[in-house]
Protein backbone atom coordinates (compact mmCIF):
# COMPACT_ATOMS: atom_id res chain seq x y z
CA UNK A 1 0.00 0.00 0.00
CA UNK A 2 1.15 3.40 -1.10
CA UNK A 3 1.19 6.42 1.62
CA UNK A 4 1.44 9.90 0.65
CA UNK A 5 3.94 12.31 2.72
CA UNK A 6 4.18 15.06 0.34
CA UNK A 7 3.65 18.38 1.62
CA UNK A 8 0.38 19.14 0.13
CA UNK A 9 -0.78 15.85 1.77
CA UNK A 10 0.00 16.76 5.40
CA UNK A 11 -0.87 20.21 4.81
CA UNK A 12 -4.80 18.48 3.73
CA UNK A 13 -4.87 16.83 6.27
CA UNK A 14 -4.13 18.86 8.85
CA UNK A 15 -6.73 20.98 7.40
CA UNK A 16 -9.33 18.43 7.71
CA UNK A 17 -8.15 17.80 11.14
CA UNK A 18 -8.82 21.42 12.56
CA UNK A 19 -12.03 21.49 10.55
CA UNK A 20 -13.47 18.29 12.80
CA UNK A 21 -11.39 20.01 16.14
CA UNK A 22 -13.48 23.40 15.27
CA UNK A 23 -16.75 20.99 14.88
CA UNK A 24 -15.79 19.44 17.53
CA UNK A 25 -15.45 22.09 19.94
CA UNK A 26 -18.93 23.16 18.60
CA UNK A 27 -20.75 20.29 19.12
CA UNK A 28 -18.93 20.00 22.87
CA UNK A 29 -20.40 23.22 23.60
CA UNK A 30 -23.53 22.54 23.63
CA UNK A 31 -23.70 19.05 25.54
CA UNK A 32 -21.71 21.31 28.17
CA UNK A 33 -24.26 23.42 28.77
CA UNK A 34 -27.00 20.16 29.60
CA UNK A 35 -26.64 20.03 33.01
CA UNK A 36 -26.65 22.09 36.26
CA UNK A 37 -24.95 21.09 39.58
CA UNK A 38 -26.04 22.00 42.88
CA UNK A 39 -23.83 22.40 45.66
CA UNK A 40 -20.87 21.20 43.81
CA UNK A 41 -17.36 21.78 45.98
CA UNK A 42 -14.98 24.70 44.36
CA UNK A 43 -12.11 22.16 43.54
CA UNK A 44 -14.29 20.76 40.93
CA UNK A 45 -14.72 22.15 38.07
CA UNK A 46 -18.09 21.97 36.08
CA UNK A 47 -16.95 22.55 33.14
CA UNK A 48 -13.72 19.94 32.95
CA UNK A 49 -16.00 17.60 35.04
CA UNK A 50 -18.44 17.49 31.73
CA UNK A 51 -15.50 17.69 29.40
CA UNK A 52 -14.13 14.21 31.17
CA UNK A 53 -17.18 12.64 31.09
CA UNK A 54 -18.03 13.30 27.20
CA UNK A 55 -14.81 12.98 25.92
CA UNK A 56 -13.31 9.95 28.16
CA UNK A 57 -16.56 8.52 29.25
CA UNK A 58 -16.03 8.56 33.16
CA UNK A 59 -13.78 11.01 35.85
CA UNK A 60 -12.56 10.11 39.23
CA UNK A 61 -12.62 11.59 42.10
CA UNK A 62 -10.94 11.42 45.69
CA UNK A 63 -9.76 13.84 48.50
CA UNK A 64 -7.27 15.82 47.71
CA UNK A 65 -4.63 15.15 50.70
CA UNK A 66 -3.97 19.23 50.67
CA UNK A 67 -7.38 19.91 50.91
CA UNK A 68 -10.57 19.63 48.45
CA UNK A 69 -10.91 17.07 45.79
CA UNK A 70 -8.72 15.67 42.46
CA UNK A 71 -10.62 14.52 39.29
CA UNK A 72 -9.01 12.56 36.73
CA UNK A 73 -10.46 11.79 33.09
CA UNK A 74 -9.88 8.00 31.94
CA UNK A 75 -9.86 6.70 35.47
CA UNK A 76 -9.07 2.87 35.55
CA UNK A 77 -10.22 0.16 37.86
CA UNK A 78 -7.76 -2.00 39.17
CA UNK A 79 -6.49 -4.39 41.33
CA UNK A 80 -8.84 -7.21 43.31
CA UNK A 81 -11.88 -7.27 40.49
CA UNK A 82 -15.64 -8.14 41.40
CA UNK A 83 -17.89 -10.93 40.14
CA UNK A 84 -18.56 -8.77 36.69
CA UNK A 85 -14.64 -8.10 36.19
CA UNK A 86 -14.71 -4.67 37.64
CA UNK A 87 -11.97 -3.67 39.41
CA UNK A 88 -12.57 -2.18 43.04
CA UNK A 89 -9.56 0.45 43.33
CA UNK A 90 -9.67 3.48 41.25
CA UNK A 91 -6.25 4.41 39.52
CA UNK A 92 -5.69 7.92 37.31
CA UNK A 93 -3.86 10.80 37.11
CA UNK A 94 -4.95 14.85 36.60
CA UNK A 95 -3.83 16.65 33.92
CA UNK A 96 -1.04 18.07 35.93
CA UNK A 97 0.21 14.35 36.99
CA UNK A 98 -1.23 14.23 40.60
CA UNK A 99 -2.41 10.89 41.52
CA UNK A 100 -6.56 9.76 41.61
CA UNK A 101 -6.55 6.35 43.94
CA UNK A 102 -8.78 4.82 46.17
CA UNK A 103 -11.58 2.30 47.01
CA UNK A 104 -14.19 2.65 44.89
CA UNK A 105 -17.18 3.74 47.40
CA UNK A 106 -14.87 3.99 50.25
CA UNK A 107 -13.05 6.75 49.66
CA UNK A 108 -12.80 7.92 45.89
CA UNK A 109 -16.34 7.69 43.35
CA UNK A 110 -16.78 7.20 39.50
CA UNK A 111 -18.72 9.49 37.98
CA UNK A 112 -20.04 8.08 34.25
CA UNK A 113 -21.40 9.85 31.16
CA UNK A 114 -24.13 7.12 30.57
CA UNK A 115 -24.78 3.65 32.37
CA UNK A 116 -23.31 2.23 29.25
CA UNK A 117 -19.72 3.73 30.59
CA UNK A 118 -18.90 5.02 27.43
CA UNK A 119 -17.77 8.62 25.72
CA UNK A 120 -20.17 10.88 23.89
CA UNK A 121 -19.52 8.93 20.68
CA UNK A 122 -21.69 11.00 18.21
CA UNK A 123 -19.60 14.16 18.64
CA UNK A 124 -16.50 13.07 17.10
CA UNK A 125 -18.89 11.00 14.52
CA UNK A 126 -20.65 14.03 13.79
CA UNK A 127 -18.09 16.33 13.74
CA UNK A 128 -16.43 14.54 10.87
CA UNK A 129 -20.04 14.14 8.89
CA UNK A 130 -20.27 18.28 9.71
CA UNK A 131 -17.04 19.27 7.90
CA UNK A 132 -17.11 16.18 4.85
CA UNK A 133 -19.93 18.51 4.02
CA UNK A 134 -17.85 21.78 4.78
CA UNK A 135 -15.58 19.98 2.01
CA UNK A 136 -17.97 19.11 -0.54
CA UNK A 137 -19.42 22.74 -0.22
CA UNK A 138 -15.88 24.22 -1.22
CA UNK A 139 -14.84 22.02 -3.68
CA UNK A 140 -18.07 22.55 -5.60
CA UNK A 141 -17.99 26.81 -4.99
CA UNK A 142 -14.18 26.15 -6.28
CA UNK A 143 -15.58 24.08 -9.37
CA UNK A 144 -17.97 26.94 -10.37
CA UNK A 145 -15.46 29.49 -9.77
CA UNK A 146 -12.95 27.83 -12.27
CA UNK A 147 -14.79 25.11 -14.31
CA UNK A 148 -12.12 24.78 -17.39
CA UNK A 149 -8.45 23.44 -17.14
CA UNK A 150 -6.26 25.31 -19.48
CA UNK A 151 -3.45 23.38 -21.21
CA UNK A 152 -0.27 25.13 -23.18
CA UNK A 153 2.77 24.24 -24.34
CA UNK A 154 4.24 28.01 -23.78
CA UNK A 155 5.96 28.17 -19.93
CA UNK A 156 5.08 31.55 -19.86
CA UNK A 157 1.32 31.69 -20.73
CA UNK A 158 1.05 28.46 -17.94
CA UNK A 159 2.99 30.99 -15.52
CA UNK A 160 0.36 33.55 -16.22
CA UNK A 161 -2.92 31.71 -15.79
CA UNK A 162 -1.30 30.11 -12.31
CA UNK A 163 -1.09 33.63 -10.90
CA UNK A 164 -4.32 35.10 -12.69
CA UNK A 165 -6.78 31.76 -11.75
CA UNK A 166 -4.69 32.50 -7.86
CA UNK A 167 -6.52 35.89 -8.17
CA UNK A 168 -9.57 34.83 -9.46
CA UNK A 169 -9.32 31.89 -5.77
CA UNK A 170 -8.54 35.13 -3.71
CA UNK A 171 -11.50 36.94 -4.90
CA UNK A 172 -9.75 39.31 -7.47
CA UNK A 173 -12.41 38.72 -10.04
CA UNK A 174 -11.65 41.81 -12.42
CA UNK A 175 -8.43 40.38 -13.77
CA UNK A 176 -10.45 38.11 -15.95
CA UNK A 177 -12.90 40.68 -17.68
CA UNK A 178 -10.44 42.41 -19.41
CA UNK A 179 -8.51 42.31 -22.99
CA UNK A 180 -5.36 43.57 -20.93
CA UNK A 181 -5.39 39.90 -19.55
CA UNK A 182 -5.61 38.44 -22.85
CA UNK A 183 -2.69 40.47 -24.39
CA UNK A 184 -1.13 40.08 -21.00
CA UNK A 185 -0.86 36.40 -22.14
CA UNK A 186 0.83 36.55 -25.28
CA UNK A 187 -1.54 34.97 -26.67
CA UNK A 188 -1.98 35.33 -30.94
CA UNK A 189 -5.29 34.98 -31.93
CA UNK A 190 -4.25 33.29 -35.39
CA UNK A 191 -2.40 30.91 -33.26
CA UNK A 192 -4.19 28.28 -31.59
CA UNK A 193 -1.69 28.14 -28.75
CA UNK A 194 -3.99 27.58 -25.23
CA UNK A 195 -6.45 25.04 -25.58
CA UNK A 196 -9.30 24.37 -22.84
CA UNK A 197 -10.69 21.08 -21.36
CA UNK A 198 -13.71 21.07 -19.78
CA UNK A 199 -13.81 18.40 -17.17
CA UNK A 200 -16.47 20.03 -14.41
CA UNK A 201 -19.54 21.36 -14.94
CA UNK A 202 -19.85 24.82 -13.22
CA UNK A 203 -24.08 24.66 -13.39
CA UNK A 204 -23.56 21.64 -10.64
CA UNK A 205 -23.00 24.63 -8.29
CA UNK A 206 -26.82 24.32 -7.92
CA UNK A 207 -26.61 21.19 -5.85
CA UNK A 208 -24.95 22.56 -2.94
CA UNK A 209 -28.61 23.33 -1.56
CA UNK A 210 -28.64 19.64 -1.34
CA UNK A 211 -25.50 19.89 0.89
CA UNK A 212 -27.12 22.30 2.82
CA UNK A 213 -30.02 20.23 3.35
CA UNK A 214 -27.79 17.41 4.31
CA UNK A 215 -26.28 20.01 6.73
CA UNK A 216 -29.60 20.59 8.07
CA UNK A 217 -30.57 17.27 8.29
CA UNK A 218 -27.18 16.19 10.46
CA UNK A 219 -28.06 19.01 12.87
CA UNK A 220 -31.41 18.22 13.51
CA UNK A 221 -30.59 14.23 13.75
CA UNK A 222 -27.39 15.26 16.09
CA UNK A 223 -29.87 17.67 18.28
CA UNK A 224 -32.84 15.15 17.94
CA UNK A 225 -31.15 12.83 20.01
CA UNK A 226 -30.32 15.39 22.63
CA UNK A 227 -34.08 16.15 22.92
CA UNK A 228 -34.00 19.62 21.45
CA UNK A 229 -35.72 19.80 18.45
CA UNK A 230 -34.51 22.59 15.45
CA UNK A 231 -36.44 23.69 12.20
CA UNK A 232 -34.10 24.32 9.94
CA UNK A 233 -35.17 22.46 6.96
CA UNK A 234 -37.15 24.00 3.47
CA UNK A 235 -40.61 22.79 2.56
CA UNK A 236 -40.32 20.74 -0.47
CA UNK A 237 -43.89 21.06 -2.17
CA UNK A 238 -45.03 17.65 -2.12
CA UNK A 239 -44.64 18.30 1.71
CA UNK A 240 -47.83 18.90 3.96
CA UNK A 241 -47.68 21.43 7.25
CA UNK A 242 -48.08 17.52 9.32
CA UNK A 243 -45.33 16.05 7.76
CA UNK A 244 -42.64 19.25 8.47
CA UNK A 245 -44.08 18.95 12.27
CA UNK A 246 -43.57 15.16 11.96
CA UNK A 247 -39.40 15.92 11.19
CA UNK A 248 -39.42 17.88 14.93
CA UNK A 249 -40.09 14.69 16.47
CA UNK A 250 -37.19 13.78 19.34
CA UNK A 251 -35.35 11.58 21.54
CA UNK A 252 -35.09 11.91 25.49
CA UNK A 253 -33.25 8.45 26.00
CA UNK A 254 -29.75 9.97 26.07
CA UNK A 255 -30.35 12.99 28.00
CA UNK A 256 -32.14 10.90 30.55
CA UNK A 257 -29.34 8.18 30.03
CA UNK A 258 -26.52 10.87 31.14
CA UNK A 259 -29.01 11.94 33.83
CA UNK A 260 -29.55 8.94 35.69
CA UNK A 261 -25.83 8.57 35.39
CA UNK A 262 -24.69 11.81 36.83
CA UNK A 263 -27.10 11.09 39.55
CA UNK A 264 -26.02 7.81 40.09
CA UNK A 265 -22.30 8.67 40.89
CA UNK A 266 -22.65 11.38 42.97
CA UNK A 267 -25.31 9.69 44.99
CA UNK A 268 -21.95 7.39 45.84
CA UNK A 269 -20.07 10.44 46.04
CA UNK A 270 -22.36 12.61 48.40
CA UNK A 271 -22.38 9.20 50.49
CA UNK A 272 -18.88 8.68 51.12
CA UNK A 273 -17.86 12.25 51.54
CA UNK A 274 -20.64 13.66 53.02
CA UNK A 275 -21.53 16.02 50.04
CA UNK A 276 -24.65 17.39 49.03
CA UNK A 277 -24.16 17.59 45.30
CA UNK A 278 -27.51 17.48 43.08
CA UNK A 279 -27.78 17.04 39.35
CA UNK A 280 -30.38 18.66 37.44
CA UNK A 281 -31.31 19.33 33.37
CA UNK A 282 -29.96 22.92 32.85
CA UNK A 283 -32.78 25.52 32.48
CA UNK A 284 -33.26 24.92 28.26
CA UNK A 285 -32.94 21.88 29.06
CA UNK A 286 -35.63 21.41 31.48
CA UNK A 287 -37.69 23.59 29.62
CA UNK A 288 -37.84 20.89 26.44
CA UNK A 289 -38.43 17.84 28.54
CA UNK A 290 -41.60 20.08 30.45
CA UNK A 291 -43.32 20.64 26.89
CA UNK A 292 -42.39 17.00 25.56
CA UNK A 293 -43.90 15.39 28.55
CA UNK A 294 -47.06 18.30 28.23
CA UNK A 295 -47.03 16.64 24.95
CA UNK A 296 -47.14 13.28 25.50
CA UNK A 297 -49.83 14.08 28.15
CA UNK A 298 -51.83 15.88 25.26
CA UNK A 299 -51.41 13.09 23.10
CA UNK A 300 -52.67 10.12 25.38
CA UNK A 301 -55.61 12.49 26.78
CA UNK A 302 -56.54 12.72 22.47
CA UNK A 303 -56.04 8.91 22.32
CA UNK A 304 -57.96 8.20 25.58
CA UNK A 305 -60.70 10.74 24.29
CA UNK A 306 -60.91 9.31 20.87
CA UNK A 307 -61.24 5.77 22.93
CA UNK A 308 -63.99 7.22 25.40
CA UNK A 309 -66.07 8.56 21.84
CA UNK A 310 -65.15 5.22 20.19
CA UNK A 311 -66.87 3.05 23.31
CA UNK A 312 -69.58 5.32 23.52
CA UNK A 313 -70.33 4.77 19.82
CA UNK A 314 -69.93 1.39 20.38
CA UNK A 315 -72.52 1.03 23.49
CA UNK A 316 -75.12 3.27 21.17
CA UNK A 317 -74.91 0.58 18.57
CA UNK A 318 -75.09 -2.26 20.89
CA UNK A 319 -78.05 -0.60 22.67
CA UNK A 320 -80.13 -0.07 19.41
CA UNK A 321 -79.30 -3.74 18.26
CA UNK A 322 -80.41 -5.01 21.66
CA UNK A 323 -83.71 -3.08 21.46
CA UNK A 324 -84.40 -3.94 18.16
CA UNK A 325 -84.09 -7.82 19.39
CA UNK A 326 -86.52 -7.34 22.51
CA UNK A 327 -88.92 -6.08 20.31
CA UNK A 328 -89.06 -9.04 17.93
CA UNK A 329 -88.71 -11.15 20.55
CA UNK A 330 -91.79 -9.81 22.48
CA UNK A 331 -93.32 -9.46 19.22
CA UNK A 332 -92.74 -13.35 18.53
CA UNK A 333 -94.53 -14.15 21.73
Amino acid sequence: MDFECSYSHMKTKMQNAIRENLYFTLLLCADEMMFEYENLPDSIDPKFLEDYLNISGSAGICRDPSGGYLVCPYPSRAEQLNQYGDGLKLQGATMNGLTVSGEIGKDAAIIYNNTARGRQWDLPMDAAAFADIDKSCGINVLFARIAPIYSTPNDNIKNALKEIIGKVIDGQVDVVSSQNVYDALQINPSENSLKMIDITDPEKIRYIQYLDEHYDAMMRRHFSRRGLSLRTGTKAAQQSRDEIYGMDSVSWYMPLNKLKARQQGFDVFNRIFGENVSVRFSDIWQQEYDAYQLRLLQSDAEAENAAAAAEDAAAVDTDGSENNVGDRTEKGD
